[in-house]
């Protein structure tokens, strides 16, 4: 079995950079390992602007460690705030890469979106117009769809109307879960959809079988085994349309253990040996390029990295990786993905 792979540097294509004291303790970790950053805008206050989304690049960027070559992309989120005339001018001058779409309610910091994605046609219109890609956080809201069903609701309820009535738009389903969510993909040329290192490498037994482990709980939530074999073996096909977004998201352990867990999940310093593991388990490792460094740089109209990692995995386990982080204000961190870490190792070539 190929224990071993050279891989174009890899981007990542769906991340929380947070701010303040979070981001300048988590940028490090998606800076060092990812060249492309697509930067979601659910801050407080949201990000809706091109003004806005020029600062928070500045503080990314000065925040960033030096000697990588890492490209913060930003995102504007779709709220009754956003200015179509200033979305196109973000876009024609190069500041803005993406417009995202929260129902409201469904995440965290998601008040300010949608109740329904009809509302917002004339923003489409103009993502569709100016050949941009609308990202789209694809669960329902509705209290009366199980949670486990709220993506496929959400596909066939409000996005795949939206597809139809604006077949030119393309669109990225982020953080698929589902089987569902693949068979829509393959069902919608214009469609693509981002894949995280959690919905890959765990099912819901891992978060609730053996009591609740809020470190695992993000939305959309970790669904069933039978999901999670169809995300595999679409990332694992070379499926053009599936490529890595981690969906970094930290959160503080005082968020996370309290009596309502806020959701995410924090991968990004472990997020590609998690995914390095999933493919050597399904023995197809030299898959895994195609998934974290060139499917998603050819959706966003990007060439892949002339940088190159090199991944190696090890039978005999290191002793332990770094489980936590700490913050400058003293919020603690819990990093996913340490179970895998532990067989691998990633340096540039």
């Amino acid at each position: 079995m190929v224990r071993s792979i050279e891989i174009p540097r890899p981007d990542d294509w769906h991340v929380h950079l947070r701010d303040d004291a979070m981001l300048a303790s988590v940028v490090a970790f998606t800076a060092s390992r990812f060249r492309y950053a697509m930067v979601m805008p659910n801050l407080v206050a949201p990000v809706t602007s091109v003004v806005a989304a020029l600062a928070y690049r500045d503080r990314i960027v000065s925040l960033a460690p030096t000697g990588f070559d890492f490209r913060p992309l930003m995102t504007l989120y779709c709220s009754a705030a956003l200015d179509t005339a200033d979305l196109r001018h973000g876009v024609e001058s190069g500041a803005v890469k993406a417009v995202k779409y929260y129902p409201a309610g469904a995440t965290t910091n998601s008040e300010a979106g949608g109740a329904a994605m009809a509302d917002f046609m004339d923003v489409f219109e103009v993502v569709a117009d100016l050949g941009i890609r609308l990202l789209v956080h694809a669960e329902s809201t509705d209290p009366a769809v199980d949670v486990f069903d709220r993506e496929a609701v959400f596909l066939e309820r409000e996005l795949a109307p939206l597809c139809e009535a604006i077949p030119e738009l393309h669109v990225t389903v982020e953080h698929v879960s589902t089987a569902a969510g693949v068979e829509f993909v393959s069902a919608h040329p214009r469609v693509a959809a981002s894949v995280t290192p959690h919905h890959l490498a765990r099912e819901r037994s891992d978060l609730l079988a053996d009591g609740m482990r809020p470190d695992l709980y993000c939305k959309p939530i970790i669904n069933s085994r039978a999901d999670q074999e169809a995300l595999i073996a679409a990332v694992t096909s070379g499926d053009a349309a599936f490529f890595l977004g981690t969906d970094s998201a930290p959160h503080p352990t005082t968020d996370k253990y309290g009596p309502r867990a806020k959701a995410g999940v924090f991968n990004a310093a472990y997020g590609l040996e998690v995914v390095a593991e999933v493919f050597h388990r399904a023995g197809c490792l030299d898959a895994l390029g195609a998934f974290v460094s060139s499917n998603g740089s050819a959706i966003y109209g990007v060439e892949p990295s002339t940088e190159r990692l090199r991944l190696e995995r090890q039978d005999v386990p290191r002793s332990s990786a770094v489980m936590t982080l700490a913050t400058a204000t003293g919020a603690e961190v819990v990093h996913f993905g340490t179970e895998e870490a532990v067989f691998w190792t990633v340096n540039p070539v």
